[in-house]
């Protein structure tokens, strides 16, 4: 579980709202040029709701959050099947 945390928090780090020029260079150049299909004025409206500088920020910002949250799942879920999902919260 802790990888998967620690996971996250990797991939947090480099979102920013400033734009590919704020990325530290090692996440830079992992960075593929894709094409891809999509609904422009979806991708509008998430810049807008992001407050992205780019779409293609947007876009990465919203990967980005996407694998972190199934990254959360999975370890919420380990954490159910192991029983120790909000043990000690308190009553």
């Amino acid at each position: 579980m802790l990888a998967a945390v620690t996971g996250m928090c990797n991939m947090l780090s480099y979102v920013t709202y400033q734009g590919v020029a704020e990325m530290p260079k090692a996440a830079m150049s992992r960075l593929d040029r894709k094409n891809f299909i999509v609904d422009g004025r979806k991708v509008r409206k998430l810049r807008s709701v992001l407050g992205a500088s780019s779409e293609s920020e947007a876009i990465r910002v919203a990967v980005d959050r996407t694998l972190d949250a199934a990254s959360a799942i999975v370890a919420l879920e380990r954490l159910r099947k192991r029983g120790t999902l909000g043990r000690n919260l308190g009553s």
